[in-house]
């Protein structure tokens, strides 16, 4: 992953950070390659009439710097070239989005954790936000997960039948970033194809070639589509699930749930979404 700028989202109200942990891994294992990782954390809390706010929020502000800064000098190689940003803003879920706009990240990589369907649809959640709004891709990372595994398995989720062209740039994005991540020879990769009509069933050969892994990492199952990722991803024990994600805003995000929505609190796994 040359050339590459990470929005690594630094959360102040957890003592763990597993983001920062495998943003710091992968930079660090990535010998000759120019991984930047930019920490960043949005702070907020209300400060008295009785207090000057300019002045309080610039001490606060500066005390979050520095609990950040130690935290990233305990975390990652001095080698790794590291930027820290706090920012104050009430509505830190779109400060992200806008940093990382800002910045021009690459990919963000954020700290995830469970919740329940019911705490998904009738409240909106940083994850969604991300997910719904975030240009590049997310990458939302489990706090169970270990992030300096030495071998990992990745099960990307690929489409190859459909109406024609629907999917053909998402799955040259998804293919593109599982064959760099192929090349460091760290990881497994599968791909998985779900359909859901007999007429929609993709030709193996076909699928085996595009992938250019061995036939037996290549998988065609018929059903939902997230339910069929998170059985196979269980089946290989994957680190990551990677996933091409549909933006949506305003109505339509209320009355659809993409894929990527429906399968991160099914998954004991990370999941990168690629818009």
């Amino acid at each position: 992953m040359a050339s590459t700028t990470i929005l690594v989202v630094y959360d102040p109200t957890r003592d763990a950070q597993p983001a920062l942990g495998r943003a710091a891994a992968l930079a660090q294992s990535a010998a000759g390659a120019d991984v930047k990782l930019h920490v960043y954390s949005c702070i907020y809390s209300r400060i008295p009439k009785s207090e000057g706010k300019a002045a309080r929020k610039a001490e606060l502000i500066a005390a979050q710097e520095k609990i950040v800064q130690e935290v990233v000098s305990s975390l990652v190689d001095k080698r790794v070239q590291v930027t820290v940003e706090v920012e104050w803003g009430k509505d830190w879920y779109e400060a992200i989005v806008q940093a990382a706009d800002r910045i021009e990240a690459d990919a963000v990589f954020k700290s995830s954790h469970k919740r329940s369907a019911s705490q998904r649809l009738l409240n909106d959640t940083s994850d969604r936000t991300l997910l719904r709004q975030c240009a590049c891709p997310v990458l939302l990372v489990k706090a169970d997960t270990e992030a300096t595994a030495a071998s990992r398995t990745i099960l990307a989720a690929v489409q190859f039948r459909g109406e024609a062209g629907t999917y053909d740039k998402l799955n040259e994005k998804i293919l593109d970033f599982s064959k760099r991540l192929l090349a460091g020879g760290a990881v497994k990769i599968h791909f998985i194809n779900a359909y859901t009509e007999l007429s929609d069933r993709p030709d193996k050969g076909q699928l085996t070639r595009a992938c250019g892994v061995p036939s037996d990492q290549v998988h065609i199952r018929m059903g939902d589509t997230d339910s069929v990722i998170v059985d196979l991803a269980q089946e290989l024990n994957a680190d990551m699930v990677v996933i091409g994600n549909s933006a949506r805003t305003g109505l339509a995000a209320v009355i659809n749930t993409n894929t990527a929505e429906k399968i991160l609190d099914k998954l004991d796994c990370n999941l990168l979404a690629m818009p």
